[in-house]
């Protein structure tokens, strides 16, 4: 694992410019326990030990854009590192996050799904090497109905449900699954530039914001993680889901399908959301 006060150095100046217009996994519940998370517009020198979040040097929690997807920033987001520690979760229960920044949740107008994966560590994941993660998908959730919480006529997505949620979104946590510990790659995907595309790995087009979080699966289950990715793998950018012009099809999207890998067999019973 590298230096995070080294990585703040490098990323800093680069960043800097960028918008303080997005949010980020502020808080963590898991076992009924509450860690904060990484503030990304906070002391980026100033590291807490105790948050179970991966550290990023991405200021202001910013997009990673479909031209990065095969870049290892796209793991656990830009200028990622381990957590130093994970935090204890039963198989079947549910972590609980939330997104926030600077007196908002999530931006309105940022509609899209919300996609969760996890992968084993095989050890401490306070000192994998994020390259040699494989993710299963255990939860997605794309457009829901053509309500329009916007008022932007581009519908009512996963993204709507967060916000009206006071910035909260309930991962569960596979049952039955075998203890050790494992990185959560909770994942926003925004539609708003998602008309821009042009292609595969195109440089305007969809929006990714994934955060990571390291859990320690407590208790006796002996389902094993198996087909598992690399994340650099599981979006070209140009899949339909990530190049529908969400401006000017209407409210209405039946048929939306969220890209990525199928849900993992072993997580078929996962519920990602609770109001």
């Amino acid at each position: 694992m590298f230096s995070k006060l080294a990585t703040t150095v490098v990323f800093l100046s680069s960043f800097t410019s960028v918008a303080l217009s997005h949010s980020f996994v502020q808080q963590i519940w898991a076992n009924g326990v509450h860690y904060d998370g990484w503030d990304a517009n906070g002391d980026l020198s100033a590291y807490p030990s105790t948050t179970p979040a991966w550290f990023t040097a991405n200021r202001g929690g910013g997009p990673i854009n479909p031209f990065e997807l095969r870049d290892p920033m796209i793991i656990c987001a830009r200028g990622g590192s381990n957590a130093n520690t994970s935090a204890p979760v039963s198989p079947g229960t549910d972590v609980r996050v939330r997104w926030w920044m600077a007196g908002q949740t999530w931006p309105r107008g940022h509609h899209g799904p919300v996609i969760d994966y996890i992968a084993p560590c095989n050890g401490p994941c306070s000192k994998v090497d994020m390259t040699t993660l494989k993710f299963v998908k255990i939860a997605q959730r794309g457009w829901i109905d053509s309500s329009d919480p916007g008022n932007d006529g581009e519908g009512n997505w996963a993204t709507d449900l967060i916000i009206d949620n006071d910035g909260q979104w309930n991962i569960r946590i596979p049952s039955g699954l075998a203890p050790g510990e494992y990185v959560l790659r909770h994942e926003l995907v925004a539609l708003h530039p998602a008309g821009k595309s042009t292609g595969p790995y195109s440089k305007e087009g969809a929006e990714f914001y994934p955060q990571c979080i390291n859990l320690k699966v407590t208790g006796s289950g002996t389902k094993q993680v198996t087909g598992g990715v690399d994340a650099r793998t599981l979006y070209t950018g140009g899949e339909p889901g990530f190049m529908l012009n969400i401006h000017e099809t209407g409210p209405s999207h039946p048929d939306y399908v969220v890209p990525g890998p199928a849900v993992w067999s072993g997580a078929l019973t996962a519920r990602s959301f609770e109001a």
